[in-house]
């Protein structure tokens, strides 16, 4: 009943409700698991302070420097 109500409320039919619940509840299991994992953190700082930083490219410019780094590997 309580499913069928948040469907009319939203205006969707009940599998779309489900389909977005299970959506919800897959993305807050995943915001879990990161945060319970020290490394990934650590990812994700070091990450946003490149980015703060401007050492971050996009883009076509990105993939160049991709390319450019695996050639000089080889």
């Amino acid at each position: 009943a309580e499913l069928r109500l948040a469907a009319e409320e939203d205006h969707r039919s009940v599998q779309q409700t489900v389909l977005v619940a299970i959506e919800e509840y897959l993305s807050a299991r995943e915001t879990a698991e990161i945060l319970a994992d020290p490394e990934a953190l650590r990812g994700l700082a070091e990450a946003r302070e490149s980015e703060q930083a401007g050492d971050v490219t996009y883009g076509v410019e990105a993939a160049r420097a991709l390319l450019a780094d695996r050639k000089r590997e080889r």
